[in-house]
């Protein structure tokens, strides 16, 4: 955290020197002028390890049982986003801008199968999961306008972003025998968050229709890759109908499970290894993606 904090004071001095530096160079005092910006559209975010353990086990029953597959449902990756900025137009050129965005999504899935699976007896499955991933992001950004025609205006711009993160994942798999010998129920429960630091930048045009209300295009890009994703895993039941709770770091990879290899979230404080675990690595939850947005600047208030 301390070094994010001195990430922050620095860039928001040097922009601050930097801006300083071209406004009283200027012949005339420049105008300060605050804005809000609204904006909002569709925007694609990668999503991350989560997406890919739903995809890799939905693919391991595939394989393993007569599961026709493609009913277990991952986070949408496009979805609509709205965002909301403060910005200081220090000089006719260049602006800094202060936003936040919510983002957030979620899904479940339900659905029940009949299969000699495990131990060649016919068992009936039914299997359950709810996935759900969201984040606030708060931008710092700078801006640079440049004039095309007249009232149209082309605008550059570049920031970091801090995001405060969140995950939960929840699985249900309960196998009933057709000749009872044991049952078999299992919950298990993730809740994980994080707080790193990202980028972005892009490109937009406005439209000024007045003074004090614009019409704002923009097209933006994000890298924000997530790890370290630290948390808590609650199992009730399983082979031994147990109940106990893991705490550590969130990793994705294979755990042995009646013989096979299944796909896995494993909540571990180190790297799990031995011979019950296979292609483990640490689990990324990716805010990276890409949006277009559209929506008005409004022009509140000036000093000269």
């Amino acid at each position: 955290m301390k070094n994010a904090t001195k990430i922050i004071s620095i860039i928001i001095f040097i922009s601050w020197a930097f801006l300083s530096n071209i406004t009283f160079s200027e012949e005339k005092r420049c105008k300060l002028r605050f804005s809000i910006n609204l904006t909002g559209g569709p925007r694609y975010t990668s999503i991350g390890d989560i997406n890919k353990h739903l995809e890799n086990f939905d693919n391991y029953l595939s394989e393993v049982t007569s599961y026709e597959g493609g009913k277990i449902k991952r986070l949408k990756n496009d979805k609509k986003t709205l965002e909301g900025e403060l910005r200081l137009d220090v000089s006719s050129k260049f602006a800094i801008g202060f936003g936040i965005e919510k983002i957030s999504e979620k899904n479940e899935s339900r659905f029940e199968f009949t299969d000699p699976f495990p131990y060649d007896m016919d068992s009936f499955h039914i299997i359950s999961t709810k996935p759900e991933v969201s984040a606030v992001n708060l931008k710092l950004g700078t801006y640079y306008t440049i004039p095309l025609v007249r009232r149209i205006y082309l605008i550059l711009n570049g920031g970091i972003d801090y995001y405060i993160s969140k995950a939960s994942f929840y699985r249900y798999h309960e196998i009933r025998p057709e000749v009872y010998i044991w049952p078999y129920e299992k919950e298990e429960k993730y809740d994980i968050s994080a707080g790193r630091f990202g980028f972005h930048g892009g490109i937009g045009f406005e439209y000024r229709i007045v003074n004090d209300l614009s019409i704002i295009l923009e097209f933006q890009g994000r890298y924000a890759r997530i790890k370290n994703l630290k948390g808590t895993k609650m199992i009730t039941g399983g082979i031994f109908t147990e109940e106990r709770e893991e705490e550590g770091v969130l990793y994705i990879g294979e755990k042995m499970w009646f013989g096979e290899y299944c796909p896995d979230l494993i909540i571990s404080p180190s790297r799990p290894s031995g011979d019950e675990f296979r292609d483990v690595r640490k689990a990324v939850l990716d805010f990276s993606g890409y949006s277009l947005r559209l929506g008005i600047k409004l022009n509140f208030f000036r000093r000269d």
